[in-house]
């Protein structure tokens, strides 16, 4: 799946230059597959790695090595272009200690909404608190075997909220109560049996009649409800066909730089706009995602790769302790 979250990143990005397709916001699309994948790999790696409650700790320092590397590089050149290059913007009022502060725990990102974090400095991190609260969630889910009730739970948030009921774009998009099913269809696509077959067949399809449902006028417009349900729609089938894949060098190197593209096009674009302040027309958007992947595959190599190390003898680690436990007698 390496190539399309790397397709994925670059749909975030072309859509903060303001670029629609048929009027559809292709990042919130974008996202929504985004959050399925996420549910399929933790589901993998929990299952894999860290499937007992006294290795809860050890799933959620290696969500920490995976996110928080390329994050604070970014973050902090991100502070760099708007202190030095973009004095007077809103981006330079976001420049304060307290919302420095506050963004970088990731998860008080993702409850902008509430004015916790002020998010121009890198707008596309809120999503990453989003994730974060999903990864502090997902172990309990699997291995207490409660993530039947969860998924029922948020797919009665997310309609009440995609009806105009509460706050389509909060409870529909942005927080997890709304969208935590969307990671589930995710998390049953792995080891997938009949009764998870079901449900993410059923949520594809309900998905898909909302969309028609919404464009043809018959469920009001409201705030990217239009995208998310076309994103459950053409998401769900993505990840399946494309789970069955075998392995490829090149899909993985693609899948590599696909966090920094989704982290870095807005340092970039700060960059741009300081020194050619103009419209983002064809030229100016392949501009971005050039430079987008050309910084990502810079920072993969010399940030990432290391700590991915640290998350492979990590894991290394549980599975030998594993090992001894079962397999010794002696171990206490």
């Amino acid at each position: 799946m390496g190539a399309y979250r790397l397709l994925l990143a670059m749909l975030v990005a072309i859509s903060h230059m303001g670029v629609t397709l048929a009027g559809f916001n292709p990042g919130v699309i974008a996202v929504v597959s985004f959050l399925l994948i996420s549910g399929f790999v933790m589901t993998s790696l929990i299952e894999r790695n860290y499937n007992a409650p006294e290795q809860f700790h050890l799933f959620y320092a290696d969500r920490v090595l995976r996110l928080y590397p390329q994050f604070l590089l970014y973050f902090v050149c991100s502070c760099a272009v708007i202190y030095f290059l973009l004095p007077g913007t809103p981006q330079a009022a976001a420049l304060t200690v307290n919302n420095i502060v506050t963004s970088l725990p990731i998860v008080p990102m993702g409850f902008y909404m509430y004015g916790i974090t002020v998010p121009e400095i890198l707008p596309a991190a809120w999503s990453l608190g989003l994730e974060m609260c999903f990864y502090l969630l997902i172990p309990f889910l699997l291995v207490y075997k409660v993530r039947g009730v969860a998924y029922a739970l948020s797919v009665a948030v997310f309609m009440v909220a995609s009806l105009g009921y509460i706050n389509t774009d909060v409870y529909g998009y942005r927080l997890l109560p709304g969208v935590l099913f969307i990671f589930l269809c995710g998390s049953y696509l792995y080891r997938m049996q009949a009764r998870g077959g079901v449900i993410i067949a059923a949520t594809a399809i309900v998905a898909a009649l909302m969309f028609l449902a919404i464009v043809m006028g018959f469920i009001p417009r409201r705030p990217f409800n239009a995208e998310v349900t076309a994103g459950i729609a053409l998401g769900v089938p993505a990840v399946f066909l494309l789970s069955k894949l075998k392995y490829h060098w090149m899909d993985e190197l693609l899948g590599n730089i696909s966090y920094g593209v989704f982290l870095n096009h807005f340092v970039v674009m700060y960059v741009l706009r300081a020194f050619w302040p103009v419209a983002y027309d064809g030229q100016m958007v392949t501009a971005v995602l050039l430079l987008s992947l050309v910084l990502s595959g810079i920072s993969y190599y010399y940030v990432e790769r290391p700590a991915l190390k640290l998350r492979h003898a990590l894991r290394s680690g549980v599975r030998y302790g594993a090992g001894q436990k079962q397999g010794g007698g002696t171990v206490a």
